[in-house]
């Protein structure tokens, strides 16, 4: 019970701000990081749920047409179901996949502007600013489930 109110609360919050960092003209994919971290954290079917639900949410929010982060928040959760149970431990990894995710979420959105330079620095600055926030994220929410504990017995089957 205590996951699930740990989910809620973040996804709300980073919800807010990703959509007025998103209104402001910023792709900064909070709840993708979030999402990401937590289904290594806490529990990957978890992750998977709220992503899809919070996904859906923001798209509602900014009055998009075609639900695509309700499509991809929830793929970015996806890899950890094949790692699960195993420990990888490397920094290098956790840029790469800082650096992945806002190029997932941020592609179609910004799709019709790619051919302008603006719109390519706009991914890259995105892109290298995850690399850097996503580690970051991965260790305040990994410190965060283990001072609350939740783990496995509270976040459900499939916790980490």
């Amino acid at each position: 019970m205590f996951a699930f109110l740990y989910f809620t609360f973040w996804s709300i919050l980073l919800l807010v701000v990703e959509v007025l960092l998103r209104s402001a003209g910023l792709t900064v994919p909070l709840l993708g990081f979030f999402f990401a971290a937590a289904a290594v954290a806490v529990s990957p079917r978890m992750a998977l749920g709220f992503a899809l639900v919070f996904g859906v949410a923001m798209d509602f929010v900014l009055g998009y047409v075609m639900p695509w982060d309700g499509i991809l928040l929830p793929v970015l959760t996806l890899p950890v179901f094949f790692l699960h149970g195993k420990q990888l431990n490397s920094d290098v990894l956790e840029f790469l996949a800082g650096a992945m995710i806002p190029s997932v979420v941020a592609l179609p959105h910004i799709w019709t502007s790619l051919t302008t330079p603006d719109g390519f620095a706009s991914l890259m600055m995105s892109c290298l600013f995850g690399a850097f926030l996503f580690p970051v994220t991965l260790a305040l929410v990994a410190r965060s489930v283990s001072r609350l504990q939740i783990g496995a017995a509270d976040a459900g089957k499939g916790g980490v």
